[in-house]
């Protein structure tokens, strides 16, 4: 999933993106430009509404069902990634007068 913020979204051309970076100030003393980059991979876990239904008879929390969760991801087999390369967002700008 592409975030609100990628570049694809936010800058039609290259130019579009300069011009937009060099107003936020995000080009670096050397001319650089950092942009965010997030990495996704995605997987499932399978889970009847039987074995749910006899959890919570048990008394199990949400907690704990979280972190048995967490255990059986371990066994994932995960997708490959996505990646969304991020715009940078402008710099808060305070006016002291």
């Amino acid at each position: 999933m592409i975030s609100k913020n990628n570049i694809t979204r936010c800058a039609k051309t290259i130019k579009q993106l300069i011009n937009r970076c060099e107003s936020y100030g995000e080009f670096d003393k050397e001319g650089n430009l950092h942009l965010a980059v997030e990495k996704t991979e995605t997987s499932s876990l399978k889970i009847s509404k039987d074995k749910l239904n006899e959890w919570d008879s048990s008394g199990m929390s949400i907690l704990e069902l979280h972190h048995k969760l967490e255990v059986q991801a371990e066994d994932c087999v995960w997708s490959d990634a996505s990646l969304d390369i991020q715009m940078p967002k402008p710099k808060l700008r305070i006016k002291i007068f």
